[in-house]
């Protein structure tokens, strides 16, 4: 059995808006609504699901950058829920986040020495395996960069060396978890291939574990192990990669598939969905996807459908999977 390196249980986020009327409350948001999940040591975790989904508020609140209104996080067995504010400081050393936009997560004013070693300079000396130097220089050359980079100023760079700067970032840590929120969905084709391969040549050589969120099923099915399907703030469908590409069980899932472009395929007719997305303002008696279902019955409506066991290792939360 390998170690687990993430694991969320009932994980919420409820967002209250501000009240459009004297004479009644503001509304709230239900942007997460308990997300159970579990990552092993050395393996990748992919979410996916449209936007809105909830994809990103799951991400910030693995990294604690957000407060959660309900559930867990654990990281390496620490609830970091519980931690103060300097307890969950130091802890951040295990555990990075590569942001969507390389061009908007570094900083401009900054060179690169400077913002690679931010990340050192939170942690106390005891905590820091090597000279700030040496550890800033092993990053970069971990992501495929030379060391007369680190005196340059991130707009000299294309976007994808600063998405590897971004990574170096995280990594100058040795983190045991990155969560990388849609990392490549603002690069070119070319360049997204590249910064894949380098994510996967580093968890090859320093054992990282990875959440990778995305909304590109085509990068996921690249990288990820593992992947979980999410829809209004809940999780569909939770599988292995080969077996959601060969049998996606869920409505949802399998439209998403439909709506993947294929090379060669010719003209098809598709499955378009029916319906409007849910209302996330509100919380729902039944399946969050009855409105759209193309199999929904009148069960559907009444009764909110569990996240369960429909084969081996293979989780779907509809009641006819």
């Amino acid at each position: 059995m390998r170690d687990t390196v993430l694991r969320t249980e009932g994980l919420s986020r409820h967002f209250v808006l501000p009240r459009e009327s004297l004479f009644r409350p503001g509304e709230t948001v239900y942007a997460l609504n308990g997300v159970d999940l579990n990552i092993e040591a050395g393996r990748s975790l992919g979410v996916v699901g449209e936007s809105g989904c909830g994809k990103s508020t799951l991400a910030r609140l693995c990294m604690m950058l957000d407060k959660p209104t309900a559930g867990r996080v654990e990281v390496l067995g620490q609830d970091l829920t519980k931690l103060s504010a300097r307890e969950l400081r130091r802890a951040r050393a295990r555990f990075q986040m590569v942001f969507q936009d390389p061009y908007g997560s570094l900083d401009p004013r900054h060179k690169v020495r400077r913002i690679v070693g931010e990340t050192l300079d939170a942690l106390s000396a005891a905590d820091r395996m090597t000279t700030r130097d040496e550890a800033i220089a092993r990053a970069i050359d971990a992501v495929g960069l030379r060391t007369n980079d680190l005196d340059k100023y991130p707009h000299e760079f294309s976007g994808g060396q600063r998405q590897r700067i971004a990574i170096a970032r995280a990594l100058v840590t040795r983190p045991a978890l990155i969560v990388a929120d849609e990392p490549v969905s603002a690069l070119d084709v070319s360049v997204q291939a590249q910064v894949l391969n380098l994510m996967q040549d580093l968890q090859r050589d320093f054992g990282v574990t990875y959440m990778l969120i995305s909304h590109d099923l085509g990068v996921v099915d690249y990288v990820c192990d593992d992947v979980a399907v999410m829809y209004l703030g809940l999780v569909v469908e939770h599988t292995s990669r080969a077996q959601l590409f060969a049998r996606p069980a869920h409505p949802y899932t399998q439209a998403l598939f439909e709506a993947m472009p294929r090379i060669g395929a010719g003209r098809r007719k598709r499955a378009v969905l029916q319906g409007n997305i849910g209302s996330q303002t509100k919380q729902h008696s039944g399946c969050a996807f009855a409105d759209r279902c193309p199999r929904v019955q009148s069960r559907c409506v009444r009764e909110k459908p569990d996240l369960r066991k429909i084969d081996n290792g293979h989780m779907a939360s509809c009641h006819f999977a």
